[in-house]
């Protein structure tokens, strides 16, 4: 719970340890991406030298932007991730509005930083499984975005007001992660979730889980995903 979070937080406090079923979400970091840097030729009237590096980065599009039709969108928002001590930022990250912390990221007790001043564009076919280094867990994931508030606003909303405000999304993308691990087609998720459910009063469950009838959803989204329907 967010309440009881330490600071600085751990790794235990702000990853999840989760597999290739859980959809791509916001904070997920990524290695070996691409990223296009223009560098200038020296005069501004021509062209810019393109440099093309491998690196680290965090997705910083919202969950409901970065999906249509089940399917990520082409273009994704990427911000780089960087070793905090290059930056340095104070162990109690006091005044670093602009950047999202990353602790012990790859295991080996370093911190690290995404650096929310930059936003870069990448094609979705490079946020592959395989190359997913991290997955924010819940409490990590309201911090990320107590961060983002900060730079693009200074405005400072505390994080058990963030969790409160993206539990749906971070149901729903719960519930698509159990949707995935029951070896159903990933993309079908959304249309079930945007379906009318007698039993919860013939309003669409997405609506319902909006609404913060989580549980209530659960046991449809079970209940769907029994022998029966899996035998259908």
């Amino acid at each position: 719970m967010v309440s009881r979070t330490r600071w600085p937080p751990t790794a235990a406090d702000y990853y999840l340890a989760c597999g290739p079923e859980r959809p791509v979400f916001q904070g997920d970091v990524f290695g070996d991406v691409p990223l296009v840097k223009a560098k200038s030729a020296g005069n501004p009237e021509k062209p810019p030298n393109l440099v093309v590096e491998r690196r680290m980065v965090a997705v910083t599009g919202y969950p409901c932007d970065i999906y249509a039709e089940g399917r990520l969108v082409r273009v994704q928002t990427v911000a780089p991730v960087v070793p905090a001590d290059r930056l340095g930022i104070p162990i109690d990250w006091d005044g670093a509005f602009t950047f999202a912390p990353l602790p012990d990221l790859l295991g080996d007790g370093a911190w690290n930083a995404v650096d929310l001043r930059v936003a870069a564009n990448i094609d979705a076919s490079y946020l592959r499984p395989g190359h997913r280094l991290r997955s924010l867990s819940e409490t990590g994931w309201a911090a990320f975005r107590q961060r983002m508030a900060l730079c693009d606003t200074r405005a400072l909303i505390s994080l058990t007001a963030l969790q409160a405000i993206g539990a749906s999304a971070w149901a729903e993308v719960e519930l698509w992660q159990r949707w995935n691990e029951a070896g159903r087609d990933p993309t079908g998720f959304p249309a079930w979730l945007d379906t009318r459910e007698a039993a919860l009063g013939g309003f669409v469950r997405r609506q319902v889980l909006e609404r913060g009838m989580i549980e209530q959803v659960r046991v449809a989204l079970e209940r769907d995903l029994g022998p029966a329907a899996d035998d259908a």
